[in-house]
């Protein structure tokens, strides 16, 4: 009797954690799907756009000129072809990865420490207002959060295969899953690099503090890495390449000291939400436990704090950070690498110590159990205001409104140019007139200089009445083509689209923003204008 009544409660239970789980997944979609078409594609979205167009062969051959894996796009051109390329269809990518890291994440968790944290991870990560926000944009950065995840799970459940002087063959699932989902973190973004570091960092700790686990798992460990790397090596040149170009000059501000505490803000997502979440990860270092002590006449209740320090802890703490520290280092010593949505291989492992926060407290304790109610409903509603937030400011420049203000105003025999080549295909994409030419001044990999100006400016402005140029990221040479063009032209209209959007401490040069420091974030109102010339009269 007994055993069928366990049955039914376990049954009862495993519904119960399938129900929880499949409406965390929902919110996580709703969130991740909500107003997600609305805003324009920024240029990084249309350089996404751009590589998805291409063939898997052309993607990978254009691989050394950029700065990520080829992997992603590959996908992303798959994605395409079912899904289109319109707003959604290249942002539903991004948010069909985000939602799978959720129930990805609860796995994650269970393995670490339990069903109850694999439910608050998966919580806090469908919540996560940084996660939402890289979940609708057309980039590669929700897809390396699921990948990480799935990463982890593989480094995890190998770890767990050397517990308790196990010393026995690895099963074949375990060495595929973990192969598999470590090839998927190095090809996904570089500084995934530093989460298979991590990985390293701790194995090779155990030969320094747990001799004995390490001789049972060195030589599998060994092989197990050789394997990779060989796996790896069709990358290794054109990660040598990306380097020496990176090193040679990138955009990048260097970082200070607020950068840290900036990270881990705009991990939490806001500062409100840093003031719950960082608390949790500290208390992830122990458990709080409700016992009877049964040694006097009268029982009573106590409670016994219980410190967590198995290498499970230790793994979190390296997951978080080594792929902040490292690249922050890199960027002091070196060129400037450091930009806080690159780290995103380390969300996964603030949130997992948030979620064991939570989990400290005995959810048996009527009080604990209001607290940690509590807790997740202020979570909730923080979570509820950043989104809010979001949907209800523009964080990317709006080049439909921008272009459809050209396509309206603009005559067939009009000259019309974009002062910065990237820019130029944000236009090409909006545009619904196939008579106007967008044309970049000047055009890609030629450096702003007079003769360079003169050379693509001359012969696209003789015979015309009219001029259009659009500004946006206005850079140095931007004067040099201001005053060539006012030698010719009288400006007649300056028309400004303003819009908003999160530069996480990086200055820019152009002169019609505004900027101002809110909660750790800076945020720059980042202009498009479009100037109406006519020519001068002779």
């Amino acid at each position: 009797m007994s055993n069928s009544t366990n049955t039914a409660s376990n049954l009862v239970a495993r519904f119960g954690t399938l129900l929880l789980l499949t409406l965390i997944v929902g919110i996580a979609a709703a969130l991740r799907f909500a107003d997600i078409a609305t805003e324009s594609l920024w240029v990084d979205e249309i350089y996404s756009y751009r590589q998805a167009l291409k063939s898997i062969a052309m993607i990978i051959a254009n691989a050394p000129s950029d700065v990520h894996p080829p992997v992603y796009y590959a996908l992303l051109h798959a994605w395409t072809l079912l899904f289109g390329t319109t707003e959604l269809g290249l942002r539903s990518f991004s948010a069909v990865c985000g939602i799978l890291a959720v129930p990805c994440m609860y796995v994650l968790g269970c393995d670490i420490a339990g069903k109850r944290v694999g439910l608050y991870a998966a919580l806090l990560l469908a919540l996560s207002h940084f996660h939402i926000h890289y979940s609708q944009e057309a980039r590669n950065y929700a897809y390396v959060v699921l990948v990480v995840i799935l990463g982890m799970i593989g480094f995890v459940r190998y770890l767990r295969h050397f517990d308790d002087e196990n010393s026995g063959e690895l099963p074949w699932q375990v060495i595929g899953g973990f192969i598999a989902g470590s090839l998927l973190v190095l090809y996904s973004h570089f500084f995934s690099l530093f989460v298979i570091v991590a990985q390293n960092v701790l194995v090779f700790g155990f030969a320094l503090f747990h001799r004995a686990r390490w001789k049972r798992m060195w030589k599998s460990w060994i092989i197990l890495q050789a394997s990779l790397l060989v796996m790896f090596t069709p990358w290794l040149n054109v990660l040598y390449y990306q380097i020496r170009t990176v090193k040679s000059g990138f955009w990048i501000d260097r970082p200070n000291m607020m950068t840290l505490a900036e990270t881990l803000v705009e991990y939490a997502g806001s500062l409100s939400a840093a003031a719950v979440i960082l608390p949790l990860c500290v208390l992830a270092f122990v458990q709080v436990r409700k016992r009877l002590l049964r040694d006097n006449a009268q029982p009573e209740e106590i409670f016994v704090l219980r410190f967590w320090t198995d290498e499970r802890l230790i793994m979190l703490l390296l997951w978080l950070a080594l792929p902040i520290l490292i690249p922050y280092i890199l960027s002091l010593q070196s060129t400037p690498i450091y930009y806080v949505k690159y780290t995103i291989p380390a969300l996964p492992a603030l949130l997992l110590l948030a979620a064991k926060g939570l989990d400290a407290l005995d959810t048996e304790s009527g009080w604990m159990r209001g607290a940690v109610i509590a807790v997740i409903v202020a979570l909730g509603v923080i979570a509820w205001r950043d989104n809010r937030n979001d949907w209800n400011a523009l964080e990317k420049e709006i080049w439909k409104e921008a272009t459809q203000y050209v396509d309206r105003s603009a005559s067939s025999n009009d000259a019309v140019f974009v002062h910065e080549w990237y820019c130029k295909y944000n236009c090409e994409y909006y545009t619904k007139r196939p008579d106007l030419a967008f044309q970049a001044l000047p055009p890609e990999r030629f450096a702003i200089t007079p003769t360079t100006i003169e050379r693509f400016y001359a012969p696209s402005v003789a015979g015309r009445k009219d001029l259009w140029l659009v500004l946006s990221h206005r850079g140095a040479g931007t004067p040099r083509i201001l005053e060539r063009i006012e030698r010719d032209f009288t400006l007649l209209h300056d028309s400004i689209f303003p819009s908003r959007y999160r530069k996480y401490m990086v200055a820019d040069t152009f002169p019609f923003q505004t900027q101002a420091v809110f909660l750790m974030k800076t945020y720059l109102s980042n202009d498009i204008r479009v100037l109406h010339f006519e020519r001068k009269k002779p």
